[in-house]
């Protein structure tokens, strides 16, 4: 056996991000390297073989578009290598999914909070913000307790942008959560802080379900945590590549 690459793709609602797996001659992860966050169909018609690099598998998660299967598969015969896809089990490597349909949970979310149990070994709050808002909540046996799933702060602002007649949004914003004394400022750092207002609140809840003894890890992900301010994402571990990572545990 020698040493090998593997492709790693998460598709999301809007886009695809990948990533580079490498492995020694014995199997063993020996770094992952991110390629970059693409359109699918661009990233899997018009591939970039000098970033994909010479990779002899695809390994990938969707949680968008059933098409986005045919897109893969195009980039598979392209490559002239295999792929898999993952979906969302009842049980995998010490953890339970609390779902009664298992696949009905997001793969992204499954994923997620996988690699954050598997790095924290023990109990965890998982929140992923990217066009939506998940929590997930996993305890020190690898059980999942559930979570919350609410719009990300692009979809909060375009439900009031068309929804009211004069409220309008975009720009920057500083990283200081701030009253607004504008319009599109009013409605910026309200979403800002209904996100992390859920944060600070899932913090809470989680510890309420957890014994005195058991301190949960928080583990933020998602292009969306730009969008807290900063003294909510010292309250836990920034990981953007949470999905990816989880994506490696199915690595054979």
């Amino acid at each position: 056996m020698t040493a090998s690459i593997k492709l790693l793709i998460e598709i999301g609602n809007s886009k695809l991000k990948a990533a580079q797996l490498h492995l020694d001659a014995k199997g063993g992860v020996t770094g992952m390297h991110y390629i970059g966050s693409y359109s699918v169909t661009s990233f899997c018609y018009r591939p970039n073989r000098e970033k994909i690099g010479n990779v002899d598998q695809i390994i990938y998660s969707n949680v968008g578009d059933r098409k986005n299967y045919q897109h893969v598969k195009a980039l598979s015969k392209k490559l002239k290598i295999r792929y898999q896809q993952i979906t969302s089990p009842a049980q995998a490597f010490g953890v339970t999914n609390s779902y009664d349909a298992p696949t009905k949970l997001g793969i992204d979310r499954w994923l997620a909070f996988l690699a954050a149990y598997k790095d924290a070994n023990g109990p965890v709050v998982v929140i992923d913000i990217g066009t939506a808002m998940t929590v997930d909540v996993v305890d020190g046996g690898g059980m999942h307790l559930g979570g919350w799933i609410s719009p990300g702060f692009r979809l909060m602002n375009l439900a009031l942008t068309e929804h009211t007649a004069l409220v309008r949004a975009g720009g920057h914003h500083g990283d200081e959560l701030t009253m607004g004394t504008n319009t599109k400022a009013c409605v910026q750092n309200g979403s800002r802080a209904a996100l992390a207002g859920t944060v600070l609140y899932a913090i809470q809840k989680a510890k309420s379900m957890f014994t005195d003894h058991e301190e949960p890890t928080l583990y933020l992900t998602g292009g969306g945590i730009n969008h807290l301010p900063p003294e909510i994402v010292k309250l836990g571990l920034n990981r953007p590549h949470l999905v990816l990572e989880g994506l490696i545990l199915y690595v054979k």
